[in-house]
């Protein structure tokens, strides 16, 4: 029950699309249709014609010929098949229970998601000066093809969407589409298509139950009946276990070659044969014809009830708050998205309720009331796609320039130039004693933080151009000589326990620091130094700035823009530069004792990946290429399993995506248990890992698994729950929004989502994980009563089975023992494998970077930047395709767009923006 898509070879290939295997087609074909505004403007309905398919597919387009001449040959490219399935008990009520209702239900729905598809998807690429431009187009020529059956002969409603390689541009001129669009959004057409069947099973008299990712089945078949027409099912997942992976987390390439390999040929059948066997199959698994046909007709009566008819219109009016949900939810994690995302989003949280059309409806009142604002949404690579922001995530950004720009000029300088000076030379003379000169940047920075006169300053430096223990170690000692409170802070708490260190300060996590921020002594001036701060969202950044007013305590904002960001919305250390806010800035590194690797990190600042790996091969580390990812993995752990321990101490391994992460570190401790680093029996726990939820998100009961475990950050006396203890998700009811949760006592615990809690909690996921003497582990959570912190490390020493407890040595040298069936000492991972988001602000002497290509949304010129400036000797980058990853890192210049269009400032005089919320709506 997903949406596929596969490139077409040749024309010859898409002429079994005409092949019937439909009980219900006539003259020995598959009803077909043409569909998109492609197809109208050239004058084509009703029943797809095969020569005109033909010659479509061979990109004859009137006196028109797409494609490309190469050595005399016709390079062309012939179209591609979108197939969408219709869930397995919609296949059953209709071609064994004979409802042929649900089969137009099928069409309509499929019509709903190819017109999706054209509206958002279609472009194409036009040549303008040197530049190759995606211009949108939104037309399409595409001929639909419903079958009955799957290859295996079970029921399967489908269809067969073949887009051919043609769209018209704003000039009027055909030419070859650009389909990257669409193999990205895969996931998308499938969602939209499956909603809004959702929508249309429930107007035909059926109940359903619903799923994640909008997935569905009608209520009533039973999983013993789907389970019997699942042979293709079985198949795939089969194929997909041999290579170790599953449905869940297989990638849609990985999915579509098991479908292919298990693909079998077209068999011509009996089709009054087939559907007496289906019948026949049916009764056997319980649905035998009496229950089959009382399922319709009582569907059919509750479709013609007016209550039925009132219901569906009612929940129709949800379409508004769904829209809202949606557009929270996602403003969460981007200032602006795409209306396609909007659109599958809000049709998710209204599955079954609302339709298409509804939804559209909907997001055109909330843009009219404002709380919706238009803007261009960029994709990866920076093609534009129609797209929103929310009134919510322009308010708290203009909140946040605003206090920044009325706070220049409000302090007096912590110390004169003099001073300032005299200062930086001590300390640049005391560190030229310790064989460590300071640079001109270092010096002039300094000076600037001690002698500036704005509550909210900056200090802008690449990776390893020692900011911290130059600028800021000086800034803080002369601040606090001079009676000027300071506090480290940084969003995760290792960080800022780094820094803190370094600083000699008390430190604090952000999120902390903002619910109960230290108060200095009555007057005390107090400064906030907020390291890795590329990595704050723009809410928290506004919040903070508003605390930082409230309490008259100056703000020095530290970090690197070139670096990863938030991973909620808002780009504001680069947005708040871009609009003058002062900023020291740092451009000379001093990290890496390799100067061809120092070379290949500038050129990564630059977003040059053919310059950084050439000056890798150089002698700045090593460039392996293997087109096989299960066998550049077992490469990158045979390499790691063949370090010694030191060696491996200093090794840093990254791998963008948190799948790949969980499969590497498999490998590489299976090449540690084979190299003897690991011994002894293993004894495996459920581990448990933050499953990251956006505040919208916490809010749903759907986004919770039987099985999770929750933590709440405040207490609820009246419901006994305390906060940090931990609750296990036993039973969830989506309709009441309800959850029981169970306390690690047995208490039982009715959580109702919209009345308490949901605002303050936490959710984790049991994940497996398997520890042995010699593991490297990390914590996953904060823990001040136990003292650890979220990043933490430690080695395994000791595990018992019996006890079912693990003896840890921290990185502090001390040793705990981890009871790992208590929820408290499950926060554990295993360390050997970061994502780059986890290994910004590390350090390693080398570094291994897995870069594949594919990797669309993970790897870019800011991961790649990130990834090789953490090594000081040597960077290996293991890739699929070495020109296929120097081209995406190229067009991937992993930029974060903000609620209000970026402009640059002059600098630290600029004078404030004007912040009028009517200024900023509609700005693209």
């Amino acid at each position: 029950m997903v949406a596929s898509v596969s490139a077409l070879t040749s024309s010859a290939q898409a002429s079994s699309y005409y092949e019937a295997d439909d009980y219900y087609a006539e003259g020995g074909l598959s009803p077909s249709e043409w569909q998109g505004q492609g197809a109208k403007a050239l004058g084509l309905s009703g029943e797809v014609d095969r020569d005109q398919f033909r010659d479509l597919l061979d990109g004859r387009i009137g006196e028109q010929q797409l494609g490309t001449y190469r050595d005399g040959q016709l390079e062309h490219r012939p179209g591609w098949d979108v197939t969408l399935s219709a869930p397995k008990s919609v296949s059953i009520m209709a071609e064994v229970a004979g409802d042929r209702r649900l089969i137009a239900a099928h069409g309509q729905a499929v019509k709903t998601a190819m017109a999706h598809v054209e509206k958002h998807m279609a472009a194409t690429r036009i040549r303008d000066g040197g530049t190759v431009i995606r211009e949108a187009t939104g037309n399409l020529v595409i001929a639909s093809f419903q079958h009955a059956t799957s290859r295996a002969q079970d029921p399967q409603l489908h269809t067969h969407n073949v887009i051919m390689n043609a769209t018209r541009g704003e000039d009027g001129a055909w030419r070859s589409l650009e389909p990257r669009a669409i193999y990205q959004l895969q996931k998308q057409i499938g969602a939209i298509y499956r909603q809004e069947l959702a929508f249309k099973v429930r107007e035909l008299g059926y109940e359903i139950e619903t799923g994640k990712d909008s997935l569905f089945e009608i209520k009533g078949v039973s999983a013993e009946v789907v389970g019997a027409f699942s042979t293709r099912s079985a198949e795939i997942e089969a194929a997909l276990s041999e290579r170790g992976t599953s449905r869940d987390t297989a990638s849609a390439a990985e999915k579509q070659v098991a479908a292919l390999d298990t693909r079998q040929a077209k068999a011509a059948t009996d089709q009054a044969a087939i559907v007496a066997d289906w019948r026949e199959t049916a009764s056997a698994a319980g649905l035998g014809m009496d229950a089959r046909l009382a399922m319709v007709r009582k569907a059919e009566a509750h479709a013609a009830s007016p209550a039925h008819r009132a219901d569906m219109a009612e929940q129709a009016t949800m379409a508004d708050r769904a829209v809202a949900h949606a557009a929270d939810k996602l403003g969460e994690r981007q200032s602006v998205f795409s209306a396609a995302a909007l659109q599958e989003e809000a049709g998710r949280i209204g599955l079954g309720k609302v339709g298409y059309v509804e939804i559209g409806a909907a997001i055109d009142t909330a843009t009219k009331q404002g709380e919706l604002i238009e803007r261009t949404f960029l994709d990866r690579r920076g093609a534009e796609f129609s797209g929103f922001t929310t009134r919510q995530n322009v308010e708290t950004e203009a909140m946040m320039l605003r206090v920044e720009a009325e706070g220049r000029g409000a302090l007096a300088p912590i110390t004169s130039p003099l001073a300032a000076a005299k200062a930086v030379a001590g300390a640049a003379a005391q560190a030229e004693r310790a064989g460590f000169g300071w640079n001109a940047d270092q010096r002039a920075a300094t000076e600037q933080l001690l002698t500036s006169h704005n509550r909210i300053t900056a200090l802008q430096g690449y990776a390893g151009t020692a900011k911290t223990t130059t600028v800021l170690a000086t800034f803080a000692r002369e601040a606090e000589a001079r009676g000027v409170h300071i506090v480290a802070l940084a969003p995760t708490a290792s960080a800022a326990i780094v820094l803190g260190d370094a600083l000699g300060a008390r430190s604090d996590t952000v999120a902390r620091h903002l619910l109960s921020p230290e108060q200095p002594r009555q007057g005390q001036p107090a400064a906030w130094i907020v390291d890795e701060a590329s990595l704050l969202s723009a809410r928290d950044t506004a919040r903070l700035f508003d605390l930082a007013d409230k309490n008259d305590a100056r703000i020095i904002l530290v970090g690197d823009v070139k670096q990863l960001g938030s991973v909620e919305a808002g780009a504001a250390f680069e947005q708040l530069q871009r609009a003058g806010m002062e900023t020291g800035k740092l451009g000379e590194i001093v990290r890496q004792t390799n100067a061809a690797t120092k070379e290949a990190v500038w050129a990564s600042i630059e977003g040059d990946a053919k310059k950084a790996l050439a000056a890798l091969d150089r002698g700045g580390g090593q460039i392996i290429e293997n087109a096989d990812r299960a066998e550049r993995f077992a490469a990158i752990a045979e390499r790691y399993a063949g370090l010694d321990k030191a060696a491996r101490a200093r090794t840093l391994i990254i791998e963008p995506s948190r799948e790949g992460r969980d499969a590497l570190t498999a490998d590489i401790r299976a090449s540690l248990t084979k190299s003897g680093a690991l011994t002894g029996p293993g004894v495996t726990v459920q581990g448990l890992a933050n499953k990251g939820l956006t505040r919208a998100e916490a809010r749903d009961p759907m986004s919770y698994d039987k099985g999770d475990v929750v933590r709440f950050t405040r207490n609820y006396a009246d419901k006994g729950v305390a906060r940090g203890e931990a609750y296990s998700v036993e039973c969830i009811d989506p309709a009441k929004a309800a959850i029981t949760l169970k306390s690690e006592d047995g208490r039982e615990v009715d959580w109702r989502l919209r009345q308490w809690g949901a605002g303050k909690v936490q959710a984790f996921a049991p994940q497996p994980l398997d520890l042995k003497t010699g593991d490297s582990i990390r914590f996953t959570r904060n823990d001040r009563e136990a003292g650890r912190v979220n990043g933490g490390r430690g080695e395994v020493v000791a595990v018992d089975k019996c006890a079912r407890t693990a003896i840890i040595q921290t990185a502090r040298g001390t040793t705990e023992t981890l009871n790992l069936d208590s929820a408290r000492d499950r926060h554990i991972s295993h360390a050997y494998v970061e994502t780059a988001f986890a290994a910004q602000g590390r350090t390693a002497d080398h570094v291994i970077v897995h870069a594949d290509s594919k990797a669309t949304n993970l790897v870019d010129q800011k991961s790649f930047y990130v990834g090789i400036s953490r090594a000081k000797e040597s960077a290996t980058i293991v890739t699929n395709d070495r020109p296929r990853l120097m081209s995406a890192i190229n067009e991937r210049a992993g930029q974060v767009q903000t609620a209000i269009a970026q402009v640059h400032g002059s600098g630290p005089a600029a004078s404030p923006p004007t912040l009028a919320l009517g200024s900023v709506i509609g700005m693209g």
